[in-house]
C-alpha cells in the first residue's frame, strides 16, 4: 500500500470514528426531550383532577411549553406546580387558557423559571 493510500484510509477511518461519536450526541438531546415529555404526560395522567388529555406539551432542552384549555385556574396552577417539580424541567411556559363566557379563550401568559 502506498503512502497516499495509507493517508486516505487513515482519514476515512478518522471520519467514521468522528461521525460515530457525533451521531449519538446529537440524538441524545432529542431523546431526552422525548423522554421528559413522556414523563410529564404520565405524571399528569396520574392526577384525576387534571384533564391531561386536553393539554399539548412541548419540550425543548428542558423548557416545557404547555397549552390547552382547562376549566379552572386551580387546575392550571396544579399543572404548573406538578411539571415544575419534575426532574429535568428547567422552565415552564404556561400557555393554558380558561374558557371564556363568549366561547373564545383568554391566554394566561406566564413564564415560570425554575
Amino acid at each position: 500500500m502506498t503512502s497516499k493510500n495509507t493517508r486516505i484510509l487513515s482519514l476515512a477511518i478518522f471520519v467514521l470514528f468522528l461521525s460515530a461519536l457525533l451521531i449519538p450526541l446529537t440524538s441524545c438531546s432529542v431523546m431526552k426531550s422525548v423522554d421528559l415529555q413522556n414523563k410529564i404526560k404520565e405524571e399528569l395522567r396520574q392526577h384525576r383532577d387534571i384533564q391531561a388529555d386536553k393539554l399539548t406539551i412541548i419540550v425543548n432542552k428542558g423548557v416545557v411549553t404547555i397549552s390547552g384549555e382547562l376549566y379552572t385556574q386551580e387546575e392550571i396552577d396544579m399543572v404548573v406546580e406538578i411539571v415544575s417539580g419534575i426532574e429535568g424541567v428547567v422552565e415552564v411556559k404556561n400557555l393554558m387558557t380558561l374558557p371564556d363566557t363568549f366561547g373564545s379563550t383568554n391566554p394566561i401568559m406566564q413564564d415560570y423559571g425554575i
